[in-house]
């Protein structure tokens, strides 16, 4: 690769990696702050309906979030936009249809908690509205950052603002709604005075586009299905230790998040069809496999000192929980980057959906029974052992359509 293209590499990978890291940062300063103000308890209720909120998210998103950067990023640039309004109007459609049954679920499990519910339920659906999938796409990070990232990160701080002055968790989240609200109107409106062609407008009915993200929307449905499973199963079984599995989860999330950048390049980086595609994803599936090691056990053996730290030593996160966790996240790291960048850019949809259904089926039996005898190392082991059966599959996948690929170069 010539310099120029190294430079171009860093700048990019550089550029998603600042949207991140500002947007871990705030919510690992969040930890410690909501926990003060509003007790442990408060806080484990928000980390439940955060983590419930997004498997609602998933049905909003409709796999737009999952492959709709590697389909940008094929498109001819001009028609972009119309692919992204049209995408918009049908989640808008499905955000009105989710959130009356994710504000139901939410007052169950949070047994009574009607305003907080409510409000919950709207706000932390409105990011999976956003463009944030589409600027990955473009390949333009600054967008990312200027017209996702800080609006939602201005709405986030000035949520614990508000929070710290009056110690009332719907001020947090109604600022935090706003900061999201706004992201997401700000995004619309730059993604359509973007260059666009004005023969071109995407009238695909909203049955046939739907149906044309099914793949993509099983595979995000059923994976955020057995990873927001452990949440609902220790809340409905282990009632004591959800907070300690909140915390957990929290840190494990935010490491996913990490992976992001990492990620969102090779989602842009990957499909360019010159040529030279299978060699990009080759060094793209060893890339996740080592990141996957490091942050693996990284949540491994910091995870403990890092909830105690956080949790102001309320919260501690034991080894025996943070391990399969470690292990797991090498799972994660090999999906996200072999599934969502090299098999989407194959047109390998499919096998997404395969692969998290493998999951499920081998984890979600495993979470509930553990969680049934009141173990929660074992419910985090049964996680580990879902995203490895993922990983897996991914790979024999990937593995015979560069085979394929080459005996067909060959002949």
């Amino acid at each position: 690769m010539s310099s120029a293209g190294i430079r171009s590499v860093a700048g990019r990978l550089s550029g998603f990696t600042i949207s991140v890291i500002i947007v871990t940062l705030l919510g690992i300063v969040a930890i410690p702050l909501l926990i003060l103000t509003l007790g442990r308890d408060t806080w484990g209720t928000l980390a439940l309906i955060q983590t419930i909120a997004q498997f609602g998210g998933i049905l909003v998103a409709f796999g737009w979030g999952a492959v709709g950067a590697a389909t940008v990023a094929g498109i001819q640039e001009d028609r972009r936009s119309a692919f992204y309004r049209r995408s918009l109007q049908a989640r808008a459609a499905l955000y009105a249809s989710v959130f009356p049954p994710l504000a139901l679920l939410l007052i169950a499990l949070t047994r009574g908690e009607i305003l907080i519910s409510i409000l919950g339920a709207a706000v932390y659906l409105l990011p999976y509205l956003g463009a944030n999938w589409y600027f990955t796409g473009e390949g333009r990070p600054k967008r990312l950052l200027l017209f996702d990232t800080v609006p939602t990160v201005i709405g986030g701080v000035l949520g614990l603002v508000g929070v710290w002055l009056t110690r009332e968790l719907w001020v947090y989240l109604v600022l935090q709604g706003l900061g999201y609200l706004a992201a997401v109107s700000i995004s619309a409106l730059v993604v359509r005075s973007s260059p666009q062609d004005d023969d071109f407008e995407d009238r695909t009915p909203l049955k046939t586009l739907l149906a044309t993200q099914r793949h993509a929307v099983s595979a995000t449905l059923v994976s955020s299905l057995y990873v927001t499973l452990p949440m609902i199963a220790v809340q409905t079984f282990l009632p004591a230790l959800q907070p300690m599995y909140a915390m957990a989860n929290q840190l494990f999330k935010y490491a996913s998040i990490a992976l992001l950048p990492i990620q969102q390049f090779f989602q842009s980086w990957v499909p360019v069809d010159d040529g030279g595609r299978p060699r990009r994803m080759r060094i793209a599936t060893l890339s996740a496999i080592g990141i996957g090691i490091i942050g693996g056990a990284c949540i491994a053996f910091l995870s403990p000192w890092v909830s105690t730290l956080l949790s102001v030593g309320k919260n501690p996160v034991p080894l025996s929980v943070s391990l399969p966790l470690g292990v797991a996240f090498v799972g994660i790291a090999i999906a996200a980057v072999v599934g969502y960048a090299c098999l989407v850019s194959l047109g390998r949809v499919r096998a997404l959906a395969v692969s998290t259904m493998i999951g499920a089926v081998v984890g979600a039996p495993l979470i509930i029974l553990f969680a049934v005898l009141g173990s929660v190392p074992a419910v985090a082991w049964a996680v580990a052992i879902s995203e490895l059966c993922v990983a897996v599959y991914l790979l024999s996948v990937l593995r015979t359509a560069l085979r394929a690929d080459h005996t067909e170069v060959k002949a």
